[in-house]
């Protein structure tokens, strides 16, 4: 039951009628459908009323839906709807088409009524957002289960660490490739991010690697501001002069200035004083000019002293209050602009925050700056060009939700940064890349396309827990629980890559610590294991509908005669494992035909043309056109 039918409903509407499933429609007016044949072959299923009153949703058929969609543009009347539905059907799915103002009552709604899902088509775009934004060659970057994955075309030296992801339409063995977590190998990211070092970070730098103290000390200077060279370099002068004025004659002199020297940069003066000028006066007790040098030394510790304190105390509070906003842009920085978006520009500048880029947000109400990002606000567009002049700016966001004007600041800001990228989002759906082509390669997103393929998702009861646009596709990040009489039980991850179009990015299973990212080809699924995949529309459609395609190839093998108990068992595990079938049926072929041809995947046939030849058994494996592979 698909329950409010705009732009946004008519969207998922086109998006369910290739599943093939019943539908009921519920509207106050009769919509002005997009499609000019939905008015004859949709009209018969339409129900007029009121989503928030119990007869209308009666009438609609939401006491017998599986699912029951309130779409909405007032998500105070989808929540008002969900709780008359869950009144009348208990066991239905019901998603929740939801605005920023009622996010939390959503999340509130989520954790206390079971089968419910919250939808946001607005917040849902602010991956697809940072995605475009984002500096690098990578065309995605997501996390799963407290790893990161990034998506390239550029493909790794070690296979185990990559799996190529399953775009629709394109031919076996194409499409990007999916690597593992970044720390198997990438550096990770600096933690005060961008190009520039600050002094605390050189100190850390030499305490961990006492080996590296020049280079880091090096990159500092190259980095640093010519007044932090010249304040570093006249303490280090102080220090040195210091340690010949205040010691004493002799070959352990040099011992007193160092401790009178440490002592008066830290703040001290009785006591270093007393040292250099004796107990009883000593012969430096008329000496006006190391009286007042010791003064100075001794201000200028107060001074040293006092910036540590306040630095560890801004730390401190940095952490147990969260984080600030910043009062300047650093140095060499290249910065991220926002302009306008309130809620969702927050979000944005979050994770953009976390990943340690500098974000500029153009907000002129006080209310929409509010939050824990560590964005520097400006109030307008001019302001925030003049703040940035002379800078490289990044990237460039327009998030009004005016579309004229957001075109507009496109093509002046494109005059003014002519290397960054842009990004702005669309009302409609369908236009995204022509309008994208308009404005020189700019990224247009639309919140309704993203949104509607996870509601239709969501409506079929899975937990969708991202969305990312790559190569023109949206490919949804879907958690599964595998349960008792599930069509996934006994099958392998291959099979899902290859039948399903599933690309498996983790597989935790009851007992193991921690979950596995890209686990092997063979590996079979049993009853509760959790899996996370990314997976189109249409492959979750043939999920549904449980329409797994055949393998692809076809591998044949001619057996020794006798055949050995050690080849045996050896040939039955490297069948068992390849081809993810129990030992006793790899068993039952051994014995049963000296040539055996079986269906196979791709990746799992190469394994197993790679054991069978170490084996030294004939064996040839083609593919479904006909083409051998790999034979011996």
């Amino acid at each position: 039951l698909v329950c409010g039918l705009g732009a946004f409903g008519q969207a998922v509407i086109g998006r369910l009628l290739p599943f093939g499933i019943p539908l009921r429609l519920l509207d106050r007016a009769t919509p002005d459908w997009l499609m000019p044949d939905w008015a004859e072959t949709l009209q018969p299923l339409l129900t007029l009323g009121d989503m928030r009153k119990p007869q209308a949703l009666r009438l609609a058929g939401a006491v017998q839906a599986r699912s029951v969609l309130l779409l909405s543009s007032d998500g105070g009347i989808n929540v008002e709807a969900a709780l008359q539905v869950r009144l009348l059907n208990a066991a239905a799915e019901i998603v929740i088409r939801s605005s920023g103002d009622l996010d939390d009552l959503g999340s509130l709604l989520e954790q206390r009524l079971p089968k419910l899902a919250v939808v946001n088509p607005q917040m849902l775009s602010a991956g697809a957002l940072v995605q475009a934004l984002r500096p690098g060659s990578q065309l995605a970057r997501f996390e799963v289960q407290g790893e990161t994955f990034e998506v390239r075309e550029t493909p790794l030296e070690d296979h185990r660490f990559q799996r190529p992801i399953r775009l629709e339409g394109a031919a076996e063995g194409q499409g990007s490739l999916l690597v593992m977590p970044l720390r198997f190998y990438a550096p990770q990211p600096r933690r005060h991010g961008g190009p520039g070092q600050t002094l605390v970070s050189l100190l850390a730098a030499v305490l961990r690697k006492p080996v590296g103290a020049a280079q880091a000390m090096l990159r500092w200077a190259r980095q640093s501001s010519l007044l932090q060279r010249r304040l570093v370099a006249v303490v280090l002068l102080m220090a040195l002069a210091g340690i010949r004025l205040f010691g004493a004659q002799g070959a352990d002199g040099w011992v007193q200035g160092l401790f009178v020297t440490s002592a008066l940069l830290k703040g001290d003066y009785v006591d270093p004083t007393n040292v250099v000028l004796g107990p009883t006066g000593g012969p430096h007790a008329g000496d006006g000019v190391l009286v007042t040098t010791t003064l100075l030394y001794s201000l200028v510790g107060t001074l040293l002293s006092s910036a540590l304190v306040a630095l560890i105390l801004d730390q401190l509070l940095l952490a147990r209050f969260g984080a600030r906003r910043m009062g300047r842009l650093r140095r060499e920085a290249q910065p991220i602009l926002l302009v306008g978006g309130g809620s969702l520009a927050h979000r944005v500048a979050q994770i953009l925050g976390m990943e340690r880029h500098e974000v500029v947000r153009v907000e002129a109400q006080a209310a929409d700056r509010q939050g824990d990002d560590r964005s520097l606000f400006v109030p307008t567009l001019e302001q925030a060009r003049l703040r940035l002049r002379g800078r490289a700016v990044r990237s460039v966001a327009l998030l009004s939700g005016q579309l004229l004007a957001d075109v507009q600041g496109t093509l002046e800001l494109q005059d003014l940064w002519p290397k960054a990228r842009f990004a702005l989002l669309a009302r409609s759906e369908g236009t995204e890349d022509r309008l994208g082509n308009l404005l020189g390669g700019a990224s247009v997103i639309s919140p309704i396309e993203l949104g509607a393929d996870v509601v239709v998702a969501t409506a079929f009861g899975e937990r969708v827990e991202g969305v990312w646009r790559i190569q023109g596709q949206n490919l949804l990040q879907v958690r599964y629980r595998v349960c008792p009489g599930d069509t996934l039980v006994g099958n392998t991850v291959s099979r899902l890559d290859h039948g399903y179009g599933l690309t498996v990015l983790s597989l935790q299973r009851s007992g193991q610590p921690r979950p596995l990212a890209i686990p092997a080809h063979g590996t079979l699924l049993a009853v509760g294991d959790q899996l996370v995949v990314l997976a189109s529309l249409p492959a979750l459609q043939r999920l549904e509908q449980g329409r797994i395609r055949p393998p692809a190839s076809v591998i044949t093998l001619h057996l020794p005669q006798p055949l050995t108990p050690e080849m045996a068992l050896t040939l039955q595990q490297s069948l068992a494992r390849r081809l993810g079938m129990a030992p006793a049926e790899a068993s039952a072929l051994l014995h049963a035909n000296p040539s055996l041809r079986l269906p196979v995947d791709p990746d799992c046939g190469a394994l197993l043309l790679r054991d069978l030849q170490h084996q030294a058994i004939r064996v040839r494996l083609e593919s479904e056109a006909g083409a051998t592979v790999g034979s011996d």
